[in-house]
């Protein structure tokens, strides 16, 4: 189980998600920190951008609809898996399975770009680029320095 302090002094696990925006839509599998005790919640800093990102570009009037985050950033989907795969690792262990998922992914989409820049693909090229920017700065002591 991950874990970090909450501001209310209690502990905040990390968990998967469903936000709903507009009540409308559903974007399932967004890693945050949630706290029972103060019932307050922080999404994961590193996918924040691209869960914004997501609803920015859902509009304000949107369409009734069912996301999957993990389809839009690679952390909230090696999240998804680990957390599935692993549910009661300790911190230590998940930070572990962590790096390697990070490292296999990021060796995958090397290959994939690979490809991608063979064929010649610019929008290939491009998401595949994205996906790399998303797994190349994790750092898992930036994020979960303050585990308990």
């Amino acid at each position: 189980m991950v874990r970090k302090s909450c501001r209310c002094g209690h502990v905040m696990e990390l968990e998967l998600r469903t936000v709903v925006y507009a009540k409308k839509v559903e974007i399932r599998n967004v890693p945050v920190f949630a706290c029972t005790d103060c019932v307050s919640y922080e999404v994961l800093p590193p996918v924040k951008p691209d869960l914004t990102e997501c609803i920015n570009t859902l509009g304000e009037q949107p369409v009734k609809q069912d996301v999957s985050f993990g389809e839009r950033n690679e952390l909230a989907d090696l999240f998804h898996e680990l957390l599935l795969a692993w549910p009661d690792a300790t911190d230590r262990e998940m930070e572990y399975r962590m790096q390697q998922a990070v490292e296999e992914r990021i060796n995958l989409l090397l290959d994939i770009m690979g490809y991608a820049t063979k064929s010649g693909d610019p929008a290939w090229i491009e998401t595949t680029e994205r996906r790399l920017s998303q797994l190349s700065g994790f750092v898992w002591q930036e994020y979960f320095s303050n585990a308990v």
